[in-house]
């Protein structure tokens, strides 16, 4: 290895490489190439980001991912087998709720709505808030931890379900 250079010192003074250079055709890259080569670059994070990023992928990745994102696939299977069961529990006064609203639905949807869904639904909401409170749950707190538990699959989820990064961004040379 030399550490001279074989350039000229001044490459505007050259003529030949003028010539050769004026000679030469425009390169036009492929459609996508800027994609593909954007596609890489990379961004660095600062050293606290890089170590949570890297904490949250390994609960989300291979066997914890897994068993946490079954975890709460059994929660939220409970939470909807607990909504049939309700269902099917109070079946008798939804069926005959549901029967006067449509028979007042002819003559007057608002009234129904005032008369007899309102007062159904606050009635529902009061059984549902006593029950909660006979378990020491507030009905907030049941809801919020249900959004984040159905956050957290849908997460889980998608870093689960990810192309790995070794083929990410990986060009095709057959096509």
């Amino acid at each position: 290895m030399r550490d001279e250079s074989e350039l000229p010192a001044n490459l505007d003074e050259d003529p030949e490489v003028e010539r050769a250079l004026t000679g030469l055709g425009r390169f036009s890259p492929r459609q996508g190439f800027e994609d593909r080569v954007v596609g890489f670059v990379r961004v660095p994070l600062p050293r606290w980001l890089r170590g949570l990023r890297d904490y949250v992928r390994s609960l989300t990745s291979g066997v914890t991912g897994w068993a946490l994102l079954a975890t709460f696939s059994v929660a939220t299977a409970a939470a909807w087998v607990t909504g049939a069961a309700a269902a099917v529990r109070y079946w008798d006064p939804i069926s005959v709720g549901a029967r006067i609203v449509a028979r007042s639905a002819v003559s007057g949807f608002r009234e129904a709505l005032s008369e007899y869904v309102f007062p159904a639904i606050r009635m529902g909401w009061g059984e549902a808030t006593m029950w909660l409170a006979g378990l020491g749950l507030e009905p907030g707190t049941v809801l919020i931890g249900y959004g984040v538990v159905v956050l957290i699959c849908l997460v889980a989820l998608r870093w689960l379900t990810a192309a790995p990064a070794r083929t990410r961004g990986v060009v095709d040379a057959t096509q």
